[in-house]
C-alpha cells in the first residue's frame, strides 16, 4: 500500500474521518521516514490516536448541545479535560493575561479545542478578532454553529497543522497545553513552532496536575522544561501560576522588554 492510500484509508475510517487531511498525511510520511514499510499504518494510527484520539470531538456527541447560552457554554467547557480545568479561574485567566500583554485587537489560538468557547470571558473590544485553529472538523463545524447562535461573528474558526501551517499574523497566540503534545510528535517541533509565529506575544500553558488529578510536581517539571526549552532566544517572559495552570507570557525581541515575575492566583 502506497502513503497516499493509506492516508486515505485511515482518513475513511471511522474513527479519524474527523481529522484535518494535511495532518494525517504529515504523520503518515513522519511514519513512512522512521518505520519500516509493515509498521507504518499501527505507528500512525498510535500516534494519531495520542494527539487526537484521547481528547477529541469523536468521543462527543455534538448534536446534543446548542451553546445558546453562558450557562450552556460552561457545561459545553466541562467536555474536554483541558478546558474543564480552566473553568474555575476563567474569572482570572484572560484578565491577568492582558494586564501583561495589553488588550488585543487579534488573537490565534493554536490547537484551540474547545477554547474558543471562551471567547466570551475575554472581554475584547467588538472590533477585536480571535482566529482559532485546530484539526478537528466536525468541532469545527460544531463551534461555527455555536457562535453563529450567539450571534458572534469576531470568532474565526479554521483546521489548521501547527507543524505545518502558517497562521496570521497577531498582538498574541495562545499556545494553550499544547506544547507536550506537538513534542510526542515530533521531538524539537515546540521550539519552531513558537519561532515561526509573528505575534507580538506568545502566551504557553501547561497544566498543574495530570488527567487523573495528580499534581506529580508538574509545575516545576514544565517550569524547567519550558526555561531549557527557550534559554537561548532573546525572550523576555512572565510566569503567572493560575491553581489549575501554569501560564508563560513571551514577549519577542522586537517588543520593550518586561521584567521576569511569578504571580500566583489561587
Amino acid at each position: 500500500m502506497s502513503n497516499n492510500e493509506l492516508i486515505q484509508k485511515i482518513a475513511a475510517s471511522k474513527k479519524y474521518k474527523g481529522v484535518y487531511l494535511k495532518t494525517i498525511a504529515r504523520i503518515v510520511e513522519d511514519c513512512a521516514r522512521k518505520y519500516q514499510k509493515k509498521q507504518i499504518e499501527k505507528k500512525a494510527k498510535n500516534l494519531l490516536h495520542q494527539i487526537h484520539g484521547a481528547y477529541f470531538s469523536n468521543q462527543i456527541n455534538f448534536k446534543d448541545f446548542k451553546g445558546k447560552t453562558k450557562q450552556e457554554i460552561l457545561s459545553l467547557l466541562t467536555l474536554q479535560s483541558s478546558t474543564k480545568e480552566r473553568i474555575p479561574i476563567l474569572g482570572d485567566f484572560y484578565k491577568e493575561i492582558f494586564k501583561i500583554t495589553g488588550r488585543p485587537k487579534t488573537i490565534v489560538d493554536l490547537g484551540s479545542g474547545l477554547n474558543p468557547l471562551t471567547f466570551l470571558w475575554m472581554d475584547l473590544a467588538k472590533n477585536a478578532q480571535y482566529f482559532a485553529f485546530d484539526i478537528d472538523k466536525n468541532q469545527a463545524e460544531f463551534l461555527k454553529s455555536v457562535f453563529k447562535n450567539l450571534n458572534i461573528n469576531q470568532v474565526k474558526i479554521n483546521l489548521g497543522d501547527i507543524l505545518i501551517d502558517e497562521f496570521p499574523e497577531t498582538d498574541i497566540a495562545f499556545f494553550l497545553k499544547v506544547l507536550p503534545p506537538l513534542e510526542r510528535q515530533l521531538k524539537g517541533s515546540s521550539l519552531k513552532a513558537l519561532q515561526k509565529q509573528n505575534s507580538k506575544f506568545l502566551v504557553v500553558s501547561f497544566p498543574t496536575k495530570s488527567i487523573s488529578g495528580k499534581q506529580k510536581g508538574m509545575v516545576d517539571f514544565y517550569t524547567k522544561w519550558f526555561q531549557d526549552l527557550i534559554k537561548d532566544q532573546q525572550w523576555k517572559t512572565e510566569k503567572i501560576l493560575f491553581k489549575s495552570e501554569l501560564v508563560f507570557i513571551i514577549a519577542r525581541s522586537d517588543i520593550s522588554s518586561i521584567p521576569l515575575i511569578i504571580k500566583k492566583y489561587d
